[in-house]
């Protein structure tokens, strides 16, 4: 039976939201509600929080979490990494090839690895085992979870989903999915080969060959890079908290639960 590894990287120095993965979220820290949801699911084999900074290693106890301290070269603030994809030189990196590569060869063993994102706080246990089981029983090389938005779309002004043509109704639009970060997956021995070979005519590491797309509720793909979007995940954990059930009412007096 294959072995998945969940990893939470919470990166430390996030300029729209200063400083995010320490913020109290609804009287909690942000990355607690990953580990919970983790935990909960029963997916993994363990689950780690990820950061240069000794901070989280607290917290990850605190949290029935391991730790797995990331060189600072390896991503954050004062990654020192060249790939194809980025040189970094110092600068603060915003890809997860490199602490990805660092936590599969010096963290674990097992034999995928998730990425949760902290900033995801909505992601339910339920899809993060539907996620995993999906992976692994397609033997996929990297997963993806996604947000299916069905509507026109444009690149560089020209018709991406439909035809200039004609209307035709927005529920009939073939969708397109949108890497929402929430969860992602891979497998590891195919990752450290890819990002070891560097090689520019292929794809990977990130996006290798044999990958899939998982789409989930646009609830659980919500990722806090802003005030607004931070705002909202809040009032829907509290809500969450409190058991509250939320229920609609018609004019002609019916009530519905809603989705």
């Amino acid at each position: 039976m294959a072995t998945v590894a969940a990893m939470i990287p919470v990166l430390l120095g996030s300029t729209r939201v200063p400083d995010k993965n320490i913020l109290l979220v609804d009287g909690r820290v942000l990355c607690s509600y990953s580990i919970e949801a983790c935990k909960e699911s029963k997916a993994f084999n363990e689950v780690y929080l990820n950061s240069e900074d000794g901070v989280f290693e607290d917290i990850a106890k605190q949290e029935g979490a391991k730790f797995h301290r990331r060189r600072p070269e390896f991503g954050g603030r004062q990654c020192q990494q060249k790939t194809k994809s980025r040189d970094c030189a110092g600068n603060r990196c915003v890809t997860n090839e490199h602490y990805l590569y660092h936590f599969m060869t010096t963290g674990t063993d097992a034999d995928y690895v998730c990425q949760v994102n902290a900033t995801s706080p909505l992601l339910k246990p339920e899809t993060i085992q539907a996620f995993v089981d999906t992976m692994v029983s397609g033997e996929y090389d990297c997963f993806f979870a996604t947000e299916e938005v069905r509507a026109e779309s444009f690149y560089e002004e020209k018709p991406v989903t439909h035809s200039c043509k004609f209307k035709r109704p927005s529920n009939e639009i073939e969708p397109i999915q949108v890497v929402c970060w929430s969860i992602a997956g891979w497998k590891r021995e195919s990752y450290i080969a890819s990002y070891e070979r560097d090689d520019i005519n292929e794809d990977g590491p990130v996006f290798m060959p044999k990958r899939g797309v998982f789409p989930i509720d646009e609830r659980e793909a919500l990722d806090i890079d802003t005030w607004p979007t931070l705002d909202v995940i809040e009032k829907y954990l509290v809500a969450r908290r409190s058991n509250e059930q939320r229920s609609w009412k018609y004019i002609d007096g019916r009530t519905t639960q809603g989705g």
